[in-house]
């Protein structure tokens, strides 16, 4: 099992603590279904940060970040009170991010301890079908290489 892959299952089991987010539904990876409602975390390409040393060399940063989006696919359509419902849900799991935050808890990643994880973007709808859509909100993790 590759190590990005289980930081990536790190991530989904942390967010599984999230009181907002149901057990009957499914947590995936890299995937949603096309009918709601289901959760999954995504990777997102990120840059790693490098620094030149007194030799010239390129070496990365002790400080990184990586980026991850957090998605549902919600039902959605012209009822303004379901498509209100959807925004409150990712407004629900954002403050208990903030709230780990507070608390330092975070999942545990190989490359080393995380200082923090934050929403970086707003939740909207990514995708959009007749009668659902994927929301997402995309999330900074901020970690000390070890």
């Amino acid at each position: 099992m590759s190590q990005e892959f289980n930081d990536i299952e790190q991530l989904r089991q942390w967010f599984m603590d999230c009181p907002t987010l149901t057990d009957e539904h499914r947590f995936r990876v890299d995937y949603l279904a096309e009918n709601p409602t289901e959760y999954a975390i995504y990777a997102v390409p990120s840059q790693i940060a490098y620094r030149e040393n007194v030799l010239g060399e390129e070496v990365p940063l002790d400080i990184q970040t990586v980026n991850f989006i957090f998605a549902s696919k919600e039902s959605y359509g012209p009822d303004v009170q379901q498509n209100l419902a959807n925004h409150g849900f990712y407004a629900e799991i954002i403050d208990w991010i903030l709230e780990q935050n507070r608390k330092r808890k975070f999942p545990t990643i190989n490359e080393g301890p995380i200082k923090s994880i934050v929403p970086t973007l707003t939740p909207y709808p990514a995708e959009i079908g007749s009668d659902a859509a994927k929301y997402q909100i995309q999330l900074k993790i901020k970690y000390r290489r070890v």
